[in-house]
């Protein structure tokens, strides 16, 4: 039987409540994941203060039980590395790699076990630049003692446009950790547009196209009320490190695919997905969620996932861990 996502019956009644003469649309039912993760664990505040706009969220290779976060727009060009319980102030600028609007963060580790760090300048609000950037690096095996605040050189860079011409708001890439292929998401529009920046492409100092694959049929609004198209805004998406896993999340749910066997990420997500434990809020659906639900990533071990959010309305951001049962 196929049912409808708590959290969007419950957003549903919100908006009968506020507008009962809106028009909605029929909601397609989402699969509700079935006790594959559990509930939130509450890891704790994010310990880092200058980590007050986290954007995304990535699994370390190198640092087990660490993850990589950074700031969006308006920040400085860093990364930073906590702990499972979001403790620890390390933080290393990326020479080379200006922050106009970094939005994602991934990772890909090679058949030799080379683990590099990829950083997604693709953010475009008002959809007004002509380009948008990759910048990628070895990832750090952190040595902890020392100073806290460190430099990265030898920051690879790729410029790109998309395919079809558009300029586009996008805040998740995924890698595919077989092919070293980049698939990027947009963010904003009804039927999301997917892309695609083949390995061969990721050459320092190359400009490229980024192609376009195809719409994706998930986080659809159901109605033109512009609260319930910011609902399925999406912000983050992650591969698992063994690349059978797919999460992708927007401001109100995380969505989840397991591959299949040979299966590429674009045909994976053309699959129903499947809705898995968040702990978001919604304008004032939830006020106890995530103050403004942004990163998504599999643990190094994926033995499940965590979430971040920005700090926004005063709330400071917490990491939050979803065990796989």
């Amino acid at each position: 039987m196929m049912h409808y996502s708590p959290k969007i019956l419950l957003l549903i009644s919100f908006l009968f409540l506020i507008s009962s003469c809106q028009q909605l649309k029929k909601l397609e039912p989402v699969i509700i994941g079935s006790s594959t993760f559990s509930s939130y664990e509450d890891r704790g505040i994010v310990e880092n203060a200058e980590l007050d706009e986290a954007s995304g969220l990535v699994y370390s290779n190198n640092n087990p039980g660490y993850l990589w976060s950074f700031n969006d727009s308006g920040n400085p060009n860093k990364i930073f590395l906590l702990d499972s319980n979001g403790k620890g102030l390390i933080n290393y600028t990326l020479n080379g790699a200006p922050n106009r609007d970094w939005e994602a963060i991934s990772i890909f580790k090679d058949s030799n076990g080379n683990s590099s760090l990829f950083v997604a300048e693709i953010g475009d609000n008002y959809a007004q630049y002509n380009s948008y950037f990759l910048y990628w690096f070895n990832e750090p095996k952190v040595d902890f003692t020392g100073t806290s605040n460190r430099t990265l050189d030898n920051v690879s860079k790729l410029e790109f446009t998309l395919s079809d011409g558009s300029k586009r708001d996008m805040e998740t890439i995924l890698i595919d950790q077989k092919t070293k292929d980049v698939y990027i998401i947009s963010k904003r529009e009804d039927l999301k547009k997917l892309y695609m920046i083949s390995a061969d492409k990721l050459v320092n100092g190359n400009v490229a196209k980024a192609e376009f694959v195809k719409d994706l049929d998930f986080s659809n609004p159901f109605s033109s009320n512009e609260e319930v198209r910011t609902y399925f805004y999406v912000t983050d998406g992650n591969v698992s490190p063994d690349n059978t896993e797919i999460l992708i999340r927007n401001y109100g749910e995380i969505y989840y695919w397991k591959r299949e066997t040979n299966e590429t990420i674009p045909q994976a997500l053309s699959r129903q997905a499947k809705v898995v434990p968040s702990r978001t809020k919604y304008s004032s659906l939830d006020q106890q969620g995530e103050s403004q639900g942004e990163g998504v990533s599999f643990s190094t071990s994926a033995d499940g996932y965590y979430s971040i959010s920005e700090n926004s309305d005063g709330n400071q951001s917490h990491l939050y861990f979803f065990k796989r049962k």
